[in-house]
C-alpha cells in the first residue's frame, strides 16, 4: 500500500546520466515560476502549499544537479513536477517547454520515459535504490545543446558545400570515396515494405557503424532544423529496445552521421530519395550490404 511506503527513505540517483538530471532540474525549476495557481500541484507533490513548493525548487535542483542521495518523497517530487511541467498545460506550462528548457518535446519524451523505467521502483516503493540487471547502461544518445549546435553545421556546411533545398541534387559535393544508394525502390513500395526497408536500412548502417569504429568512438548525428545529438553506435546495439531519435534512413529531412573528424559518414537525401555512404571504413563495410538489393545512384570512387 502507499501509506506503507517509507517515504523518508534514502534513495541513490547517482545512476541518472547527466542529460537525465539536467531534464529533472530544469522541470522542477518550472515550478519557481509566479504565476498562475497552482496550488493543487503543491499538494500533489506533498507541500501545504504553493508557497512552500517555490521556497523547496532551489534545494531539490541542487540535489539533482550533484546527483546526491535524496529521500523517496524528493524523488517522486522531482519526477511528478517534471512529468507536470512538461506534458499539462492546465497544471503547468506545456506550451512554454522547448523555449524555457531548450528540449524539444521528442527530446524530452526520448529522456523522460528513460527516467520513469529506472525510477518505477523507487517511486512505488518496491526499492530504496536505483537497481540495475549486470553493468550500468550507459546512453547511447546525448542531446547537444542548442549552443553548440553551430560547431557542427558550420564545418559541415564548408567542407561538404551543403545546398539545402527540395530541388537541390545531390545536395552535397560528395566526397572521395563515397557511394550514394538509390533508395526510391523502398520509397515507392507499399507500406509493410516501406517500413521494413526503412527499418533494414538502419539495422545494416547499424551493423556497418558496430563493425567499422571502435567500442567507445561516438559520432555526430546532424537532423535538419532539429536537434543535434552525440551517438554511441555499440552502446545502442546493445540495447534490448532500440529507438532511434533520428535515423540512416532519411525519412522526412536531411539525415547525417558523422565522425568527429567529418571523414566518414552517411548524408540521406529525403527528395532526391538517396543514401550518400562516404569514407573508410563505411564504404567497404555499409555500401557492399546495401547495393545487393538497392541500386546505386552515383560513385565517387
Amino acid at each position: 500500500m502507499i501509506s506503507r511506503v517509507d517515504l523518508e527513505a534514502q534513495v541513490d540517483l547517482a545512476g541518472l546520466t547527466p542529460v537525465e538530471r539536467e531534464l529533472l532540474r530544469l522541470g522542477v525549476m518550472q515550478w519557481a515560476r509566479s504565476e498562475g495557481n497552482r496550488e493543487v500541484v503543491a499538494r500533489l507533490l506533498d507541500y501545504d502549499d504553493r508557497r512552500g513548493l517555490r521556497s523547496d525548487v532551489e534545494r531539490l535542483a541542487s540535489l539533482i544537479a550533484a546527483a546526491s542521495p535524496m529521500s523517496r518523497r524528493d524523488c517522486r517530487r522531482l519526477l511528478l513536477a517534471t512529468e507536470l511541467a512538461f506534458a499539462s498545460e492546465s497544471l503547468g506550462w506545456s506550451r512554454d517547454w522547448a523555449a524555457d528548457t531548450g528540449f524539444t518535446d521528442r527530446d524530452t519524451i526520448t529522456v523522460l520515459r528513460g527516467i520513469q523505467e529506472k525510477l518505477a521502483g523507487i517511486v512505488h516503493g518496491t526499492d530504496d535504490r536505483i537497481t540495475w540487471s549486470g553493468q550500468l547502461v550507459q546512453p547511447a544518445w546525448e542531446p547537444i545543446s542548442m549552443d553548440s549546435d553551430d560547431t557542427y553545421w558550420t564545418p559541415f556546411s564548408e567542407r561538404f558545400d551543403f545546398r539545402p533545398g527540395m530541388q537541390s541534387w545531390p545536395a552535397i559535393t560528395e566526397p572521395v570515396p563515397s557511394v550514394t544508394i538509390d533508395l526510391g525502390p523502398i520509397f515507392s513500395s507499399s507500406q509493410p515494405q516501406f517500413a521494413a526497408g526503412a527499418d533494414a536500412v538502419n539495422g545494416l548502417a547499424l551493423l556497418a557503424l558496430v563493425r567499422a569504429l571502435d567500442h567507445d568512438t561516438s559520432v555526430v548525428v546532424l537532423d535538419w532544423q532539429h536537434q543535434t545529438y552525440r551517438f554511441w553506435p555499440h552502446r545502442f546495439a546493445c540495447q534490448p529496445d532500440p529507438q532511434w531519435p533520428t535515423t540512416v534512413f532519411p525519412n522526412g529531412d536531411y539525415y547525417i552521421f558523422l565522425t568527429e573528424d567529418m571523414s566518414t559518414g552517411t548524408f540521406g537525401h529525403p527528395w532526391e530519395q538517396t543514401l550518400c555512404v562516404f569514407g573508410e571504413p563505411l564504404v567497404s563495410t555499409l555500401v557492399p550490404m546495401l547495393t545487393a538489393w538497392l541500386p546505386v545512384k552515383r560513385s565517387n570512387r
